[in-house]
């Protein structure tokens, strides 16, 4: 079972977009079993893998149940609308927690910790909030990889040193973390585009090829269908598809 948590500090880099079409290309194109894990109180992935009256609990609950918070999480895991995907959904009562506290980080580690002994799939994928806190921390303690979507902007360029920064610090208490690649999305041609794309690449870190900006990416999100059911001939999909494909090879 290999759990990949996608993060980013900053929002706005494709980073839920990036999280339904690897699981949805993963459970359809790869035939790999896949449990989603919402870890953002925006919700935004559980609301595009189903609808909340198939919701009995979410990962609030399984968190505000400790000691036996990783069974609770089991408990609340749903099927999703996709065939193949599994889903641990999120709300928004998840900002409410106190998960900034030692204590409250701990009982995130611990509840995915425990879930991760009781359940079996081919992958998880995490989707962390767009912040660094005690839920993006306990999402790193147990990933066995990190991808990080970003889009190729000034700003973001120079937030990944503090990305970057934090993976090392969490690599302590998670030594096998490994940094599978920035996932460069909503690429377009352009001169600064390309400077950014060679910053990157002359970098030491590894970096899977560009996702195409394409408006099919916003479109899906109405139709809750990854671009693989929705668009699976946009230049999106069929840069999905190759970034994942990718990333199943390096497992093998």
């Amino acid at each position: 079972m290999r759990t990949i948590c996608v993060i980013n500090l900053k929002g706005g880099v494709a980073k839920t977009a990036t999280t339904v079409n690897m699981a949805a290309i993963l459970a359809r194109c790869h035939k790999k079993c896949v449990l989603v894990i919402d870890g953002d109180s925006q919700a935004n992935t559980s609301e595009f893998f189903a609808s909340q009256d198939v919701m009995p609990c979410t990962l609030t609950d399984a968190l505000r149940g400790e000691p036996d918070g990783g069974k609770l999480a089991k408990l609340c895991i749903v099927k999703s609308n996709f065939p193949g995907i599994d889903l641990l959904p999120a709300d928004d009562r998840l900002m409410d927690l106190d998960l900034s506290q030692i204590s409250g980080g701990k009982v995130y580690t611990d509840c995915l910790r425990d879930l991760k002994g009781l359940i079996d799939y081919d992958y998880v994928v995490i989707d962390c909030p767009p912040a660094f806190n005690a839920a993006s921390a306990a999402a790193l303690i147990a990933a066995d990889e990190v991808i990080i979507p970003i889009k190729l902007d000034a700003f973001s360029l120079r937030g990944m040193s503090n990305l970057m920064q934090q993976i090392a610090n969490m690599r302590k208490l998670n030594p096998k973390l490994k940094l599978s690649g920035i996932l460069p999305t909503m690429w377009y041609k352009s001169e600064k585009i390309s400077e950014a794309m060679n910053v990157l690449l002359k970098s030491s870190l590894p970096v899977f090829l560009p996702i195409r900006r394409s408006n099919k990416v916003d479109d899906m999100t109405f139709a809750q269908k990854p671009l693989i059911v929705s668009s699976p001939h946009c230049g999106a999909a069929v840069d999905y598809k190759r970034f994942v494909a990718r990333v199943v090879k390096e497992a093998k």
